[in-house]
Parts: C-alpha cells; sequence; structure tokens
C-alpha cells in the first residue's frame, strides 16, 4: 500500500466563478505613543521559578509579590502567555532586570497578586477612562537602577510610577536619571509635603501630595497622559478611586509651594489642584517638548529611510527643512504652539543653513548640521479673576 501524501501547503478550492472578492480585514493598530505607562518595582529578592499553570485558569502558582521572578524566564512567549493577556516579555541578562507589557489588569494578576503594589497601580491605572491598551512592569535590583532603566528606556512608555512611596536616595537617583535624559517623566506620591524638597526643581518629576493608600499616581497618568499632545492641561482633572483630600488654604498653599500638587473638591468635584512638574514647568509643557523631541527625530529619520538619497545640496537640505515644518504645523494644529497674534498662525520658525556653511569634517562624514527651529509655548488658563460693578439704590449715610 502507498504512503499517504503529506499536504504541507493549503490553498483555498477552486470555484467556477467569474468574479473573485478579496477582502482584507483591519485590526487597530497596538498604541505606540507617549502616554503609556512604566511600574518601576524596586526588588531585591529573586522568587523560586515560576510553577506551571495548573490547568485550571491559566495562572502560575507564584502570584508574585515585590520580588523577582526567577530570571530564567524566556523572551518568547508562549500560547499560554499570550492567551493570559501578555504582550511581551524582556530580560537584561546584566541586570537581571525583568521588563514585562499587559493588555489589561487581568493580565497582570498572571505574575503578580492581588495584593501586591504592582497590580494595585495597575488596576487603578485602567479604572481610568483614558488608559492606554497596555502597562509596563520593570521588576530591578535598586542598586542596578541606572543600567536596568538604560536597558528598557526606549521601550513603549514615556511616564512612570513607583510601587514605593519612600522619597529617599533611591528617589533622588532615579529622578536625575529622567532629568538627564529628558524624554520621559517620573510620577512620585508622597503624603508627607515636606519630603518633595529633595526633588525640587526637577523639570521631568511630578510630585503627587496624596495618601498611599490611594494611588493618585497611576490614576493620573491613566486619566490624562494618552490624551492628544498639546490638547489638554494637566489641572481640574477627574481621577476614578481616588478621593478629594480635605485641605485647609494654607496646607493646599504649601503643596503648591513645593510645586506638588493635590486632588481636592471644588465646586462639588473632585480634581488635580494643578498640572505642573517639580520644578513649576507645567506638565502640558514638558510632555510637549518631549512630543516634538520625539516627532521630529521619528520623521526624520523615516525621511532617510524612504528615500533612496538625500542629496547634499540646496535640494535635499530644502527637502530637510519641509519635514521639520511638517513636524512644527502639527505640533501647532495640537495646540503645543502659540498662534501669532499678527500672522494668526503658528508662532514658530524652522531654519536650514546652506552647504557652503556646513564644516569640511560634516561634509566628509556626510552629516548636515544645519537644521534648527524655535517655537513659543501655547499655554492654558487655570484661573481667572472677574471684575464686576453693581448698582443699588441704597442711599448710604
Amino acid at each position: 500500500m502507498a504512503d499517504a501524501k503529506t499536504t504541507t501547503v493549503v490553498a483555498p478550492y477552486d470555484r467556477v466563478s467569474d468574479v473573485n472578492v478579496v477582502i482584507s480585514v483591519l485590526h487597530p493598530r497596538p498604541v505606540v505613543g507617549l502616554g503609556n505607562l512604566l511600574i518601576l518595582n524596586a526588588v531585591t529578592a529573586k522568587a523560586s521559578t515560576p510553577a506551571q499553570s495548573d490547568g485550571k485558569d491559566g495562572k502560575s502558582a507564584d502570584q508574585g509579590a515585590q520580588t523577582t521572578p526567577t530570571t530564567n524566564l524566556p523572551d518568547q512567549l508562549s500560547v499560554q502567555d499570550r492567551m493570559n493577556g501578555i504582550l511581551l516579555r524582556k530580560t537584561d541578562k546584566n541586570t537581571g532586570a525583568i521588563y514585562r507589557e499587559y493588555k489589561n489588569v487581568d493580565a497582570v494578576a498572571v505574575d503578580y497578586g492581588e495584593d501586591t503594589a504592582v497590580y494595585k497601580k495597575a488596576q487603578t491605572y485602567f479604572a481610568q477612562s483614558n488608559h492606554s491598551d497596555r502597562v509596563a512592569v520593570l521588576d530591578y535590583d535598586p542598586s542596578k537602577a541606572y543600567d536596568a532603566l538604560k536597558a528598557f528606556w526606549y521601550f513603549n512608555w514615556t511616564f512612570a510610577v513607583r510601587t514605593t512611596n519612600d522619597v529617599d536616595d533611591n528617589l533622588v537617583a532615579l529622578s536625575n536619571i529622567f532629568e538627564a535624559n529628558k524624554n520621559h517623566i517620573l510620577v512620585v506620591q508622597s503624603n508627607d509635603v515636606t519630603q518633595f524638597d529633595k526633588i525640587y526643581g526637577q523639570n521631568y518629576t511630578i510630585g503627587l501630595k496624596h495618601d498611599t493608600a490611594e494611588n493618585m499616581d497611576s490614576a493620573l497618568v491613566g486619566a490624562v497622559a494618552t490624551l492628544t499632545v498639546g490638547s489638554v492641561t494637566w489641572k481640574f482633572k477627574q481621577l476614578k478611586g481616588v478621593t478629594p483630600e480635605v485641605l485647609t488654604s494654607n496646607e493646599l498653599s504649601a503643596i503648591h509651594r513645593a510645586h506638588a500638587f493635590a486632588y481636592v473638591e471644588v465646586s462639588g468635584v473632585g480634581e488635580t489642584s494643578e498640572g505642573w512638574t517639580m520644578s513649576g514647568e507645567y506638565i502640558d509643557v514638558i510632555h510637549g517638548i518631549i512630543w516634538v523631541n520625539t516627532n521630529m527625530e521619528d520623521k526624520l529619520e523615516q525621511f532617510l529611510q524612504e528615500n533612496g538619497k538625500v542629496s547634499y545640496d540646496q535640494v535635499g537640505i530644502t527637502r530637510i527643512n519641509g519635514v521639520a515644518t511638517q513636524v512644527m504645523e502639527q505640533a501647532y494644529a495640537q495646540g503645543i504652539i502659540l498662534t501669532d497674534e499678527t500672522t494668526g498662525k503658528g508662532d514658530y520658525t524652522v531654519a536650514t543653513s546652506p552647504r557652503s556653511e556646513q564644516s569640511q569634517q560634516d561634509l566628509s562624514d556626510r552629516h548636515y548640521g544645519g537644521l534648527s527651529f524655535t517655537y513659543h509655548v501655547s499655554g492654558a488658563i487655570h484661573t481667572i479673576t472677574v471684575h464686576g460693578e453693581v448698582q443699588s439704590d441704597t442711599i448710604l449715610s
């Protein structure tokens, strides 16, 4: 009897017809933006190897605490991992840090129990109206924070919160990392406003004064960060799962003097009392700077990749100017850039210097350094003063 042939290629059956309809299904693209959250989970001990699924709920027996799962976890996701909602897993061999992305809070629960700070931060984040389609978690040794963050700095996140609320030397070191790089924002929460003195003046760190039993930090990111950069200020925002704090005017003034802010009730509605970073610069301004920087890099990189050759002459330089101008126009359309009162257009400039002004070394290296831009930030109204006049018929003696 002849052996049965094994079919390795499967094609659709032919049909007698004069019409052939081909349908492509378009799925939504994953959110790759400037509002995604990373939960920094500082750990010092290694947990035992996660147990295999018991077959009942697809979860490992190790539900996690503030410890790091074993570093021999494969980067390659299994079918079960994907079914559980794990989107990405990567281990840095130099530091042992493990980076993961999860699609929802149920996916986070696969690796972290409901009593852990990681789970609670993620739960509050996903409870907000404007959360992303993912949350990232980085398990790392705090003594290796610099190198661990370096390994995953340019993964898909922009804002970071911590699972601990201590304002100590480790936090100061973290804040300095964000300040040096100027393209990510650290959100810090403490119930003691005096602790913020240690990070006062930082542009890329946000300070929140609130009871640490509630996760105002991850709530803030989930409520605002994914909205179109430039379209919102971070003051006046409502946070789900966060209770407005009863503060005296003196207490709130002290918080604001520290360049932190709180969650308070105004006219019967809970709202963030301000929207600035520890330097006093507003978050929407910093977020806008990050947006312009990131998009300028991305669009110019894309321009170089998609063109066979960009000539080192006025034609090529003019094309580079055009790409930069498109980025600035988009920034203006989003509300990052102010409208010039005279022209009614975006208050920005883009300049490129000609080939003749480039150094011989740059010409030799095929490097162009003659592109520059400026723009005027579009601010926001946070307070209003109204002047009124009342006419009375009462004659006062």
